[in-house]
């Protein structure tokens, strides 16, 4: 359940709003600092990642002829890909992860910014090499591209910090108020735990479908909304960027929150260069790094996660802490269990 859910979006409402709220990028004027400046000024930093020639090699030969990888994503959507102050160049973690793959790789990568539905499609036309844009590696999208595993997402509740309600999967939420996104994954959730709640003679959820995440914050903030629900890196971003006053509540899987680079089907030598380089990453402690400098892909101190999804998740090389351990391809629907079960996480201790 990955970007605005990346898993079950139709009509991409832009988030632009979200990103001048919280972090101003979107002002070609400001003149703070850029959120890599920020992220460096607390003291984190990226690796600098070397070609490794024997996984090099193994490109297609057109793409080391060209010298770049054409990667495309869809911003803005921190902190995966967004724009930073000058409102051009994009960051995140896609970016430089990304750029650390063509390091590895030899390449320069050439990021094309366009619309999320247009990735797809654009792959199959050949237009592109890959796509990176925090999908979810679903078992409906494997019949029209294969992927190669990068990082564990999810969903989360995003309330304001010490309010007291505590709440850790959608059925918990009973006659609260309750902003979600329209159109994303989260509603048909939120619909269904309403049902239960009449059912068991309890009040209904207040479910209000805001045309974009911006305004979901906002009416968390504003008090409109008890809770907000979004994807994991949606909602802790949020909170992040909030000077302490929303928290995570708590967080979930599904069998599909494993995120992936998309690569057009059947390209087994791409496919194969893209899951070197990533391992490689892992495995040089680059990944890990990366990871740590925008709060993506990390591990949580004290959380790990539920036997049952450890084992639904182990096979995708993901640890027990939700950490990818070993990035893997996938190429059969059948590899990925279709629908949505959600698998939730304890209460974050603190912030209710």
């Amino acid at each position: 359940m990955i970007r605005r859910s990346r898993t079950a979006r139709s009509a991409a409402a832009s988030i632009a709003a979200l990103v001048l709220v919280l972090t101003a990028c979107a002002d070609p004027d400001s003149e703070g600092p850029s959120e890599k400046e920020q992220r460096v000024a607390e003291g984190k930093t990226l690796p600098m990642v070397e070609e490794v020639p024997e996984i090099a090699e193994t490109l297609p030969a057109d793409i080391r002829e060209a010298g770049k990888l054409v990667m495309a994503t869809n911003a803005p959507y921190p902190p995966l890909e967004f724009f930073d102050t000058d409102n051009k160049t994009l960051i995140g973690y896609d970016i430089d992860l990304g750029d650390a793959i063509g390091d590895v790789l030899g390449v320069d990568v050439e990021w094309k910014n366009i619309s999320f539905d247009g990735i797809i499609p654009g792959l199959q036309a050949d237009k592109y090499d890959a796509g990176m844009a925090g999908f979810s590696i679903e078992s409906e999208r494997l019949p029209a591209v294969d992927f190669v595993s990068y990082y564990l997402s999810g969903g989360g509740f995003l309330i304001k910090k010490g309010s007291g309600i505590e709440v850790s999967s959608f059925e918990d939420m009973c006659g609260l108020r309750v902003a979600v996104q329209k159109g994303v994954s989260q509603v048909e959730a939120l619909q269904h735990a309403s049902e239960h709640c009449e059912e068991t003679g309890e009040e209904p959820i207040e479910i209000s479908q805001i045309p974009d995440q911006n305004v979901v914050v906002l009416n968390l903030q504003s008090d409109r909304a008890d809770v907000a629900v979004g994807d994991k890196p949606q909602v802790e971003y949020a909170a992040g960027h909030s000077d302490g006053e929303l928290c995570v509540i708590s967080t979930y899987q599904t069998q599909h929150s494993i995120a992936g680079i998309a690569v057009p089907k059947g390209n087994d030598e791409l496919t194969a260069a893209l899951q070197a380089a990533i391992n490689e990453l892992i495995e040089s402690g680059d990944y890990a790094q990366i990871s740590e400098f925008w709060g993506t892909g990390i591990a949580v101190e004290g959380a790990t996660l539920s036997e049952e999804y450890e084992e639904l998740s182990a096979p995708w090389g993901v640890g027990p802490d939700g950490t990818v351990q070993e990035s893997l391809v996938f190429t059969d629907p059948s590899e990925i269990e279709p629908g949505h079960t959600y698998y939730y996480q304890p209460i974050n201790p603190g912030c209710a």
